[in-house]
């Protein structure tokens, strides 16, 4: 009896796994037009690029010298916080890389970043956005 059940409730479930799977909440592949659920936005465009233009934005006064003038700072505010993306760089994202960066470059944790600090920071975290 025990063996019985067992098989039972894993033929059950099978059932149950397969018809989820072919469950189609969204209807893309049926209804009067196909598809029409699907996604259409722009968001989602595949691998992205660091902004190659000049950064703008009311941000971009408070951004830190090394992440404006930089290409592996803007590299780093374009790719690392998507609000950025586009190269426009608000108050609250400058304030966030700035952050960020220097929580990031100051290995030793003595809240002073130094030139080769902030050099190698600025390469490693670029090179590791670059590289996704």
């Amino acid at each position: 009896m025990r063996t019985r059940s067992i098989l039972f409730f894993l033929a059950a479930g099978a059932a149950l796994t397969a018809g989820a799977c072919a469950y189609d909440d969204y209807q893309y592949a049926r209804g009067p037009h196909p598809g029409a659920h699907a996604y259409a936005g722009s968001e989602w465009r595949g691998p992205r690029e660091p902004y190659r233009g000049e950064l703008s934005g009311p941000g971009v006064e408070i951004l830190d010298n090394w992440l404006k003038e930089t290409r592996e700072g803007r590299a780093i505010v374009t790719l690392g916080f998507s609000d950025a993306a586009q190269g426009v760089v608000s108050e609250d994202v400058a304030h966030r890389a700035n952050v960020w960066f220097r929580r990031y470059a100051d290995r030793d944790g003595d809240m002073r970043i130094t030139d080769s600090e902030i050099r190698t920071a600025l390469v490693a975290a670029a090179g590791r956005y670059m590289r996704r």
